[in-house]
C-alpha cells in the first residue's frame, strides 16, 4: 500500500467512527474521539511525506534539471506561491478540523492541528483576486519552487573574459563560452510564530478567529520570510539574504529617488531586465508624492500610482525594509523554496493555560532564498546620504 492510499485508508476509518456515532444519533465517545484523533494525525503525517515525496522527485540532481532552475514555469514545480485567500483556508482547516473531532462544537477543540498549502503556480506577478485583498507584497512577486529540505542550486558567478559566440572558418576551433556555474548545497529552514494565550471563548467567533491566526500570526510569517529575504545574515538558521549576497551590483544616489532607480534599472536591462523593484512604504510614497519644477505632482511619466510601477516595472513595498534602501531584482536571478507541505498551524492548552482556559497557537513553515544570479540584482542607495 504505497503513501495515498494509506492516507485514504485512514481518512475513511476516522469518517466511518464519524458517522457511526451520527447514525445512532449520539456523540463521540472518549474512545472513539481517541480514535478519530489519532487517524487524523495519521492523515496530516502521511500528508507532511506525500508532499517531501513529491518534492524529491521534483528536486532531481542531473545537470539539466539544475540549470533550468528558477527559469522553468509551475508545471515543472516553478512559478510563484499563491498567498490569496491564505487566511480564510486556514480559518477553514481549522474549524473543519475541529468539526470532524467534534461534531456540532461552535468554536475549537482544546487541540488540533491544520496544514494549510500554498500553491506554486504559474500566473502573473500579482492575481487579479489577490490584489483585491492587500496591496503586493515581495512574496506576491518572487519565484518559487519546491524542492526536498535539502538539495542542490545551481548558481551562476561573473566571469572577467566569458568569452562569446563568433563566426567561424572550416576547420577552426570554435569559440568557448565561460559559464560560471556551479553547485551548492542548500536546506530549508523553519520560520515560526507563538501567539499569546488567549481566551478560548473569545474564539467561537469567526472574524476573531480569523485575526487572531490569520491577520496577525500569518502576516507575522510573512513579514519574517521577507525579511530574510532581503536582510538573512546567513549564520545559524538565518537565510544568506540579498544584504549579504556576494556578487550583487549597487547603484549610489542620483540627483533623486526616480533617477536612482532609472540608473538601476539600466544596470540589469542588458542582462535579462528586472522583475520587480522593492521599496520601503515611505520611498513609495515620496516617489509618489513628489512634485515638478512646476509644483504639480510627478505623476504620469515613469510614475504609474494605480498599477504600483515605475519605469514601467512592478514596485512591491516591504514591512522592515529601511527608508532609503531598495533594490532592483532581475529576471530569473532569485528564487525562494518551500517544501511543498504549505504554512502548519497547531493549536493547544500548554503549560497553566489549561486551568485559565486559554488557547496558545503555533503557526510555521519551510522556506528558503536562493540567489542564482546575483549579479541580475542591484540595491539601490534612494538617499544622498
Amino acid at each position: 500500500m504505497n503513501l495515498k492510499q494509506q492516507r485514504a485508508a485512514a481518512l475513511k476509518a476516522a469518517q466511518d467512527i464519524v458517522n457511526r456515532a451520527k447514525a445512532a444519533g449520539r456523540d463521540l465517545t472518549d474512545a472513539e474521539l481517541a480514535q478519530v484523533e489519532a487517524k487524523v494525525a495519521e492523515v496530516q503525517e502521511l500528508d507532511v511525506k506525500i508532499a517531501a515525496q513529491d518534492a524529491a522527485v521534483k528536486a532531481r540532481p542531473d545537470f539539466v534539471s539544475q540549470l533550468s532552475a528558477g527559469i522553468d514555469d509551475a508545471k515543472d514545480g516553478h512559478g510563484r506561491l499563491d498567498m490569496s485567500g491564505l487566511k480564510d483556508r486556514m480559518l477553514a482547516g481549522m474549524q473543519t478540523y475541529s468539526g470532524r473531532v467534534s461534531p456540532g462544537v461552535k468554536g475549537l477543540v482544546p487541540a488540533g492541528e491544520t496544514v494549510v498549502t500554498i500553491p506554486v503556480v504559474n500566473t502573473e506577478p500579482i492575481p487579479s483576486s489577490l490584489a483585491q485583498e492587500r496591496p503586493p507584497r515581495l512574496i506576491d512577486v518572487l519565484p518559487a519552487s519546491v524542492k526536498a529540505a535539502v538539495y542542490k542550486v545551481l548558481k551562476q558567478t561573473v566571469i572577467a573574459s566569458p568569452g562569446t559566440a563568433g563566426v567561424v572558418a572550416p576547420g577552426d576551433v570554435k569559440p568557448t563560452k565561460k559559464l560560471g556555474l556551479h553547485t551548492e548545497e542548500a536546506r530549508l529552514r523553519v520560520i515560526a510564530v507563538l501567539s499569546e494565550p488567549v481566551d478560548k471563548y473569545l474564539l467561537e467567533d469567526a472574524s476573531n478567529l480569523r485575526t487572531w491566526v490569520g491577520a496577525e500570526l500569518v502576516d507575522a510569517i510573512l513579514d519574517a520570510l521577507e525579511l530574510e529575504v532581503l536582510a538573512g545574515d546567513g549564520t545559524g538558521e538565518h537565510f544568506t539574504g540579498l544584504a549579504n549576497t556576494s556578487g550583487i551590483q549597487t547603484q549610489a544616489f542620483a540627483t533623486d529617488r526616480i533617477t536612482t532607480l532609472a540608473s538601476g534599472l539600466s544596470k540589469v536591462e542588458d542582462i535579462g531586465g528586472a522583475a520587480f523593484i522593492a521599496l520601503a512604504s515611505t520611498d513609495w510614497l515620496a516617489i509618489q508624492t513628489a512634485r515638478n519644477s512646476g509644483g504639480n505632482f510627478d505623476l504620469g511619466g515613469p510614475i504609474d500610482a494605480s498599477a504600483r510601477t515605475a519605469w514601467g516595472t512592478q514596485v512591491v513595498t516591504v514591512p522592515g525594509l529601511a527608508a532609503g534602501d531598495g533594490y532592483v531584482v532581475g529576471n530569473d536571478s532569485v528564487e525562494v523554496t518551500t517544501d511543498g507541505a504549505g504554512i502548519r498551524v497547531e493549536w493547544g492548552m500548554p503549560g497553566d493555560t489549561f486551568t485559565r482556559n486559554q488557547v496558545v497557537a503555533r503557526v510555521e513553515g519551510r522556506f528558503n532564498l536562493d540567489v542564482t544570479r546575483p549579479h541580475r540584482v542591484v540595491r539601490l542607495a534612494l538617499t544622498g546620504a
